[in-house]
């Protein structure tokens, strides 16, 4: 599947959400695998999409380490990558920069655009600042070189390595996600693991301020997105 994308999807409730809804309208095909099992060869590929989970960077199971080696073999192959989140995380120990824990960010909350932001394939129609979604408790530090596409107060929330995207954000996350989170912090059956809403819960996030924040960051989510996935497709060439 030369012309297809593999995505490793680390958890089942955590999909590529509004990206794969942008790369389905430009008629990409996607090829979603867990790394619970063992993984195809990326050769077989036009690029590697690596999802978020509740697993940590720092950790050494197997489904990690499925996820590490497809990153490296990735870069071998010179695909385009993007990763988010963990996948992010992953991807930025393989370019070797650096990763650490830091302070939770759970919610909704601003990245303001690097002038770099601004001719980047995938980030160049985004808002100067803009509210996006964050769900983490480690952070990254790019390696030299990198160039920083997106930050906040705590740390740098996407840059860029040569065709490869780290974001620690979640532009792929989409208002129905958000809806199916709050009902799990609620106590409702939202379809999500149970330790995905435990994560937030543990932590006070309010479900209806999430649900409030989410409705006014649509505008902006829905243009980072759009412009994420033509931006990414146009890398597979």
């Amino acid at each position: 599947m030369p012309d297809s994308l593999l995505v490793l999807q680390n958890d089942p409730d955590k999909p590529l959400g509004r990206i794969a809804d942008g790369l389905a309208r430009i008629g990409i095909p996607l090829d979603v695998r867990s790394p619970q099992r063992d993984l195809p060869a990326v050769r077989e590929y036009a690029g590697l999409v690596v999802l978020p989970g509740l697993a940590d960077p720092v950790d050494e199971d197997a489904p990690v380490q499925r996820a590490r080696d497809a990153i490296n073999a990735s870069l071998d192959a010179e695909l385009p990558i993007l990763g988010l989140c963990l996948g992010g995380q992953l991807l930025i120990q393989a370019l070797g920069g650096a990763i650490y824990p830091c302070p939770p960010e759970l919610g909704f909350g601003d990245v303001v655009a690097s002038p770099a932001a601004s001719t980047d394939p995938l980030l160049g129609g985004a808002p100067e600042r803009f509210s996006i979604f964050h769900a983490h408790a480690f952070a990254f530090e790019p390696p030299a070189g990198a160039e920083i596409l997106l930050s906040n107060d705590l740390c740098v929330q996407a840059c860029r390595v040569g065709r490869t995207w780290a974001f620690q954000c979640h532009p792929e996350v989409t208002h129905e996600w958000v809806a199916a989170l709050a009902s799990g912090i609620r106590g409702q059956d939202g379809g999500l693991l149970a330790a995905t809403a435990s994560f937030f819960a543990r932590s006070g996030v309010d479900p209806d301020q999430l649900e409030h924040d989410a409705a006014l960051a649509e505008p902006a989510s829905s243009t980072v997105a759009s412009g994420i996935a033509n931006g990414y497709a146009a890398q597979l060439g």
